[in-house]
Parts: structure tokens; sequence; C-alpha cells
């Protein structure tokens, strides 16, 4: 849970008019408060903090930021920043509804920062679970450089590009899950539920049950019985693998088995690799220092295999080796050849930034292109699925029937 930010309710001099200001402002403190009311042109006479009751206590739990979010955030603040206006009434004009009262109570705690004499990243690193490390740090070179509003394009464009990208993996493989789903219960619920129907019918006609209707039986015959027992072991089974994956030396096992999978593998890969280069340029044109640039963006990967590596690039390059020598020494099997080529090119020719760029377009486009590749695989594989889960479900329900019919036609 959290609360809104205290009101203080004032007293006021305006001595452009000479007349008193009764009024209230929110405020982190009280502190916050007399600077607020200060930049209002007033002199505050007497603040005092509203008492709050247990209703203006907001429940946070279910709360989420989503990119989408986080990217309409960027992207307005950039325009309202280029357009000249001042930082916080720019902060300030982002309240609305579309954007959530979560957000909303975050853009709060930020104005009063800044208006408090806070930097705009000092106030966004105390939001970790909306602005990353990488968000955090681009806004400081941003600001250290006087661009910050095209630093912001820069990262607007930047998640603008990372969500259209894994909103399209979704898309791809949402069709085949609903599938493949449906196909699942659909079978569960023949077998226990319908199959059963027939089983009276069959025990007393005393004939011999085909192989598929013993099978399906039997199983509804162990679900019946055991039910209890299979929910233990899916329990056990998914909070071990789930711990194992969470834990330090599971997580880099994990990692680094899922890229060299035959199907999934390559999306992973690309991917992890397609947000580093995207992370590393857009550090580099803000003129984040190519150490905290890697340091940073080798984070943002997703993958502590691959993470572990770049590290091992890291401290290479801290010893002043090359980038391209760094990578290539550290990273070969997972960076492609081709990639690392122009990622030596780019650096000798002092046009890294440019060649980052192209490379995170080929790596979206080789992304694309597999999970279009997943996409043509999988359909065929569903097709023979749902044709040997119906054919079994057939032939266990009508075998029997058609030899009951065959043993009444002998009689």
């Amino acid at each position: 849970m959290s609360k809104k930010l205290p009101q203080f309710s004032y007293v006021a001099f305006n001595n452009d008019t000479d007349t008193v200001v009764r009024d209230k402002v929110k405020a982190s403190n009280e502190k916050a408060a007399f600077l607020q009311i200060q930049q209002l042109g007033l002199e505050p006479l007497n603040v005092k903090k509203e008492t709050t009751s247990i209703l203006d206590i907001e429940v946070t739990f279910f709360e989420k930021i989503t990119p989408t979010q986080i990217y309409n955030f960027t992207r307005q603040l950039s325009v309202m920043l280029k357009a000249g206006v001042p930082l916080v009434e720019a902060m300030d004009s982002l309240h609305s509804e579309s954007a959530g009262p979560l957000v909303n109570r975050i853009i709060d705690t930020i104005v009063e920062d800044i208006s408090g004499g806070s930097a705009l990243s000092k106030a966004l690193e105390k939001h970790p679970k909306m602005f990353d490390s990488m968000y955090v740090n681009i806004v400081r070179a941003g600001e250290s450089a006087g661009v910050l509003d095209k630093v912001l394009f820069q990262l607007a464009d930047f998640i603008a590009s990372d969500l259209k990208l894994r909103m399209g993996i979704k898309q791809a493989i949402r069709y085949p899950s609903i599938v493949v789903t449906i196909t699942i219960l659909v079978g569960i619920f023949a077998v226990t539920y319908i199959l059963p129907r027939f089983s009276t019918l069959f025990a007393n006609s005393n004939i011999a049950l085909p192989l598929p209707t013993r099978i399906l039986l039997g199983v509804d015959t162990f679900i019946q019985e055991y039910w209890y027992l299979l929910i233990f072991i899916f329990a056990a089974l998914f909070a071990s693998v789930t711990a194992f994956i969470r834990s330090k030396k599971g997580s880099y096992i994990w990692h680094k088995t899922k890229i060299g999978l035959g199907i999934i593998g390559p999306i992973s890969l690309k991917m992890s690799i397609s947000r580093f280069i995207h992370v590393l340029e857009t550090l580099d044109r803000t003129g984040v220092p190519i150490l905290d640039a890697l340091k940073i963006a080798g984070r943002t990967t997703g993958n502590n295999y691959i993470e572990h590596n770049l590290n091992k690039v890291h401290q290479d390059v801290r010893m002043g080796k090359k980038l391209a020598f760094s990578l290539t020494k550290f990273t070969t099997g997972i960076f492609p050849s081709q990639t690392l080529k122009m990622i030596q090119v780019g650096e000798s020719a002092g046009a890294l930034g440019d060649m980052l760029s192209e490379i995170g377009e080929m790596m979206d486009a080789e992304v694309k292109d597999h999970v279009l590749k997943l996409t043509a695989t999988l359909e065929p594989l569903i097709s023979v699925f749902m044709g040997f889960m119906i054919l079994t479900l057939a032939l266990s329900i009508f075998l029997p029937i058609w030899d009951m019919y065959e043993a009444m036609s002998a009689s």
C-alpha cells in the first residue's frame, strides 16, 4: 500500500496585490510545501499539514506500470521540453486519467522533489519500478550535456521499438498457444467425463476392449483416484524448478541452455543481443562513457549467461582493450561473427553509434524472421497433435461400439 502525498493548507501574503491568500498544496514535507508557496510568488505566513483518514490510503499491490505507460510519459515529456515548457510545469501537466493512479502518484513525488531542488535523474532514481538504471543514467547524461529533450526522444524511440518487437512475438505465438490449450482441455474433459459414460456399456457387453480405450480408461481411473497426488507432484515440481531458476547458479544454467534450444533458442538469443545493442547505442549517443554504457547495457539483456560474458568484456575494456576485440574474445558463439566485424569497423571509423543502429535494425529483422519461422513450424505440429488427440478419442469410443455391433450380428 502507498499513501497520497500529504496536503498542506497555508495562509500566505501576496506582495503584488497586498492580499492574503488561503489555499492548499501537496508536498512530501513541510519544507517542500514552503518552497512551492514561495515559487508561486507568495510569502508564507502559516503552513499546516492536514490530517488524512484511512480512506486516503490507496492499495497498489495489484497496480503495475506497463511499458506503454513509460513510453507515453517519456514521449510527452520530451515534446513539452522541446516546446520550451519548464520542467516542473511539463511534469505536472502529465497528470491524466489514462496514465493510471500509480503513475500519477509517482509524477506527484517527482514534481515535489524537483520543486525542492532535486535533479530530474535523482527524482527518477527513487522509483526503480518505473525507471530502471538505464533510464536514469541516460537522463543524467542528458542533463549534464544540456540536451534532455533530445535524450528523452531517443529513449522514447527505444522503448517503442522494444515494445513493438515484444508485442509482435506475443501476437505470433498467441494463436498456437490458444489452440494447444483448448485441445488439452477438451481432451481432459473427454477422458474424465464423456468416456466414463460409455464404460458401463462396455463392461456389460463382455467384449475385450481395444488398447486405446483401455489406456484412456486407465488414465481416467488414475486421475479420479490420485488427483490430489498429481496436484502435489506438479506443485512440487513447479516450485522446485522455479526455485532453481531463481537461484544464481540455476539461472545461469537455464539461460545458457535456453539460447541453445532448437526452436526458441535463436529467438531468445537474438532478442538479448538486440536489446544490448539498442541500449548501448542509446547510451553512446547520449554521451555516457563506454565503461558505464557497457555495464548498464549488459544488465538489460535479460540473460544471466550473456550478462556474465559481457561483464568479462567490461573488465577487458577497462584494462584498455578495444570493444570489438573484447567482444570477439569473450562472446564468440553468442554474437554472430558479422556483428562483431561491424562493431570493429564502426569503432575504427569513429562511427560506433551509427554502426550499432544498423546492427540493432538487423537484429530486429532477424528476430521477426525467426518468429515467422517458428509460427510456420508450429502450425503443422499443432495440426498433427490435434489430429492425434481426436483420432485417439474417436478410436477409444467407436472401436468398442463396432466390436459390440459385430458380436450382436454374429449372435
